[in-house]
C-alpha cells in the first residue's frame, strides 16, 4: 500500500467522521468494536490480519504517533481492508448511519479539534502522525493517545470489550 492511498483513506475517515452528529459521538460506546464497528469490522474480515498486525502508540511533545508494522504476506489483506474502510466512507457521506467504535468516532474528531494528520510508509511499516499547534488540540490528541494505549493494554491483557474478546487475537494494536 502506497503513502497516497493510506492518506486518501485517512482523508476519507475523517471527512466522514467529521459528519457524524455531534450527539453520536457523545454517546459512550466501547472504544474498539471489532465485531460491530462498521469501520473495523474491515480489518478483521481479512482471515489472519489481525493476528498479523502490531501496533504501537506513542503520545508525543505535540501529539501522538502510531507505528503499524504488516507482517510479510498480509500487505494485501491491510491494502483491502483500507479499501473497504474507504468504501464504508462513503456510505457514511451518502447518509447512511452506521455505528463506529469509540476510537473511530475519536480519531475523526481529532482533526475537527485542529489535528494536522499524515502518513509515512517505511520499509518496515507505517506511520500515522497526528499532531497540532495549537495547546486545546494537542491535549485532546493526548487524551485520544492514552485512552488508546489504556484500552489495548487491557486487551493484551485478556479483558474483554464488547462481545469480541480482543485478547484471543494475539494482538498489540489500535487503529
Amino acid at each position: 500500500m502506497n503513502k497516497k492511498t493510506i492518506s486518501a483513506t485517512v482523508a476519507v475517515l475523517t471527512l466522514v467522521l467529521l459528519t457524524v452528529p455531534v450527539a453520536f459521538a457523545a454517546q459512550e460506546q466501547a472504544w474498539f468494536d471489532f465485531d460491530n464497528c462498521s469501520m473495523c469490522q474491515k480489518m478483521t474480515a481479512e482471515k489472519g490480519l489481525m493476528e498479523n498486525m502490531q501496533w504501537e502508540n506513542y503520545l508525543t511533545a505535540d501529539g501522538m504517533m502510531t507505528v503499524t508494522v504488516v507482517n510479510p504476506g498480509y500487505e494485501e489483506a491491510f491494502a483491502r481492508a483500507m479499501k473497504n474502510m474507504e468504501t464504508v466512507g462513503g456510505q457514511l457521506m451518502a447518509g447512511e448511519k452506521l455505528y463506529l467504535c469509540g476510537f473511530c468516532t475519536s480519531y475523526g474528531a481529532l482533526q475537527m479539534a485542529g489535528a494536522t494528520i499524515e502518513n509515512f510508509e517505511t520499509a518496515g511499516g507505517h506511520i500515522n502522525l497526528v499532531t497540532s499547534r495549537e495547546p486545546a488540540a494537542i491535549e485532546k490528541i493526548h487524551v485520544h493517545g492514552q485512552r488508546t494505549i489504556d484500552e489495548m493494554a487491557k486487551m493484551t491483557a485478556g479483558d474483554k470489550h464488547g462481545s469480541h474478546d480482543h485478547g484471543s487475537h494475539g494482538h498489540d494494536h489500535a487503529h
